[in-house]
């Protein structure tokens, strides 16, 4: 029934084709077809539990009711996690039909609005056979950062929503953390078709990198203390060059910093811990400016290029911003993966620089911060 169900769906979607150019993509296609496959069969799975329920004798139904991860172990280098629904997680897999149907559409809508988007910045027009190239250089690696970062971001959006639809903890973690590589290898390969590009090996050992330190975090706690962290300011905000070429959020590489933000209170010995505030950390960053900033058309490419190195502050918003309902609990600890202006020190090929409010550039009188 499941294949005959899949079967339907591919010969609506071929017939809509037609009306919706995009669907006319074969990689697309197969997300579709494997998303609403894992909606069925969670679906057809959740009835066969709900069916058997009678089965069950007294002692397992009263675990079942009662069956949730403990408060004191869903946490977060030591602060208490949250779910998006506000539930705690099931210690064992228990598919919540509803949701994950309701779920399972409104990312089903993402992931379709992210390759529109990405279709018609990159690779529209620019179809061809698919093949490898290698760009290390690209960017001066910072693209790679980006990479990590959004098999990470991608690990965790989807291992909430498991959560959510009724996926146990440890399940949840473990399949977000392989949805975010495999929608990372999704676009890599989308990449191999494109004839300006290729699908980059080292890309893609970036984009496993991300899902894969998201999921040792879980394992290996002592990890959490490190929270990978996105900074996205306009250059035109901050003085920097403007890329020369179409951009988009995503590959504005002038416009992004990428944070590892480590939690100096947790690591601190006890008797140190009071000379330190619980919400303050210190971050590691890196940045590029003047990536794809050409204003000598026969100069060599990224002939402005500048790696950035930066040390400073950061917050801690799981415990600096005050506790509330459970959405706005969940959204703090969310928020915690994008870094804020802070005070920081930046060492480039230009020199040091103390800035007040990194990446801002901050004027007094004839000093620069």
């Amino acid at each position: 029934m499941l294949f005959q169900l899949i079967e339907s769906l591919h010969v609506n979607l071929i017939s809509y084709s037609s009306k919706y150019p995009f669907l006319k993509n074969k990689t697309l296609l197969f997300v579709l077809i494997a998303v609403y496959a894992c909606l069925i069969h969670g679906n057809l799975w959740a009835k066969n539990i709900i069916a058997s329920g009678d089965s069950l004798n007294a002692s397992e139904q009263h675990i079942d009711s009662a069956g949730y991860l403990p408060v004191s172990l869903f946490t977060y280098a030591g602060d208490r996690r949250y779910t998006l629904d506000g539930e705690l997680p099931n210690l064992k897999t228990q598919i919540r039909p509803v949701t994950t149907a309701v779920l399972g559409g409104i990312y089903l809508g993402a992931i379709m609005w992210l390759h529109i988007h990405q279709q018609n910045a990159w690779w529209s027009g620019n179809r061809g056979n698919f093949h490898f190239e290698e760009d290390w250089v690209s960017a001066m690696q910072v693209d790679k950062a980006g990479h990590a970062f959004g098999g990470y971001i991608t690990a965790y959006t989807m291992s909430e929503g498991l959560m959510a639809a009724g996926f146990s903890w440890d399940d949840a973690t473990l399949y977000g953390s392989i949805f975010g590589l495999a929608y990372q290898t999704y676009v890599e390969t989308e990449d191999g078709f494109a004839k300006q590009w290729g699908f980059s090996p080292s890309d893609w050992y970036f984009d496993a990198i991300g899902p894969l330190f998201f999921l040792a975090q879980h394992y290996a706690p002592a990890l959490q203390n490190i929270t990978p962290k996105w900074q996205f300011v306009p250059s035109e905000l901050t003085g920097k060059p403007v890329i020369d070429r179409p951009r988009t959020f995503i590959d504005d590489y002038n416009s992004s910093t990428f944070w590892w933000s480590i939690n100096i209170y947790n690591i601190l010995p006890q008797s140190a811990k009071k000379y330190w505030l619980p919400w303050l950390n210190i971050a590691v960053g890196y940045g590029v400016d003047g990536v794809d900033v050409n204003p000598d058309p026969n100069g060599p490419p990224d002939q402005y290029s500048n790696r950035r190195f930066i040390i400073g502050l950061d917050y801690n918003l799981v415990k600096l911003l005050p506790e509330g309902g459970w959405f706005w609990n969940w959204a703090r600890q969310t928020l915690n993966f994008f870094k804020l202006p802070a005070p920081a020190i930046e060492f480039s090929s230009s020199g040091t620089r103390v800035r007040l409010l990194y990446p801002f550039q901050i004027n007094l009188g004839s000093l620069k911060f």
